[in-house]
């Protein structure tokens, strides 16, 4: 009887949940406090992510505390990629107030983006 191989790569894409990345950097910082961890590169290693990577996600947590609470506020995982660090990496060269403006913009357009519900009459 011939083996049936399954294409891997089509049961990641099925089962993808979208993490939110301040909360994932919020856990890791925990992970490395708590001393689970030595060292971001085996922070790294260990989630099989480049060390560039850990640091781009662990820099989320210098945005301004009030930007971090919006966005820890949708929880995790999100309902698809709501915030992404890479669309949030950009923002911490920005003022607090320019963070909180840039935030909500993004979560005001994901919002419209929506499909809206059909009313019936």
């Amino acid at each position: 009887m011939p083996v049936i191989q399954s294409n891997h790569n089509l049961i990641k894409i099925c089962k993808r949940r979208y993490r939110n990345p301040v909360y994932l950097a919020k856990e890791w910082r925990r992970a490395l406090d708590g001393c689970e961890y030595a060292s971001l590169a085996t922070l790294a290693r260990h989630y099989k992510v480049s060390r560039a990577r850990v640091t781009q996600i662990m820099n989320l947590l210098k945005l301004s505390p009030e930007v971090v609470d919006i966005i820890s506020s949708l929880g995790d995982p999100v309902n698809g990629p709501v915030v992404t660090e890479r669309r949030l990496r950009p923002m911490l060269a920005l003022t607090a107030e320019q963070q909180k403006t840039q935030v909500t913009i993004m979560l005001s357009e994901k919002n419209q983006s929506k499909p809206k519900r059909f009313e019936s009459p």
